[in-house]
C-alpha cells in the first residue's frame, strides 16, 4: 500500500504539496475528505521500517513525515499528531552518526540524516531494535542524538501500544 501511495505521489508531482511542518520531504496531496478528525483528538501512530535507502531519503521515514504534514495541512494541530518510527534491519544504518555511517559505507553519505534530525527536533521518536543493532554491531553511542535504543522492536511496539500508538498496517 505504501508503495502505491509513493507511486501515485511520484506520478503526479504537480499535485503534491510541501509542508507545512516539513519542507523538502513528506509531500502530500490535497484530499477532499469526509471522515473528520475530532478536534483535540491526538493521533498516535507508529511506523515500522526495515529497508534502507542508500543515497536517497528513506521512504519509510518520509512516510511518517507525510502523515504529519498531511494532517496538519488539514487542520489537525501539530501538537495533536504524535509519530514514532521503530527501526530494525538495514534501515538502522540511516540513524547512525555520520562518521559511523561513512565508515560502514565508504564513499557515501547518509541522505536521510538531515531529515531524521529535523523530524527528531519536531518530536518524532525513532526507536531502534536493540537485537538488530547488536547483530549489526551498532551501539547506542553510534546513533544520532535523540534516537532511542530499545531492547527489541517488539518491546518498542509494546511500549508504544501501551501509550496509545497504533501501528501503520503498511
Amino acid at each position: 500500500m505504501r508503495a502505491l501511495l509513493i507511486a501515485v505521489l511520484l506520478a503526479a508531482p504537480a499535485a503534491a504539496t510541501d509542508g507545512p511542518v516539513f519542507k523538502g520531504f513528506g509531500t502530500h496531496t490535497p484530499v477532499e475528505y469526509n471522515v473528520a478528525i475530532p478536534k483535540g483528538m491526538v493521533l498516535r501512530h507508529v511506523y515500522d521500517v526495515t529497508k534502507a535507502a542508500p543515497g536517497k531519503l528513506n521512504p519509510g521515514f518520509e512516510t511518517a513525515a507525510r502523515f504529519i504534514n498531511s494532517h496538519v495541512a488539514n487542520g489537525v494541530a501539530e501538537r495533536d499528531v504524535a509519530v514514532a518510527v521503530v527501526v530494525h534491519g538495514p534501515a538502522i544504518a540511516e540513524l547512525t552518526k555520520p562518521e559511523v555511517y561513512t565508515a560502514r559505507n565508504p564513499g557515501t553519505t547518509n541522505a536521510s540524516e538531515a531529515m531524521v534530525k529535523e523530524m527528531l527536533a519536531k518530536g518524532v521518536r525513532f526507536l531502534v531494535c536493540g537485537q538488530a543493532a547488536n547483530a549489526m554491531g551498532v551501539k547506542k553511542a553510534d546513533l544520532l542524538p535523540g534516537v532511542e535504543l530499545a531492547i527489541s522492536a517488539s518491546s518498542a511496539h509494546a511500549i508504544l501500544q501501551a501509550q496509545g500508538y497504533t501501528l501503520n498496517p503498511f
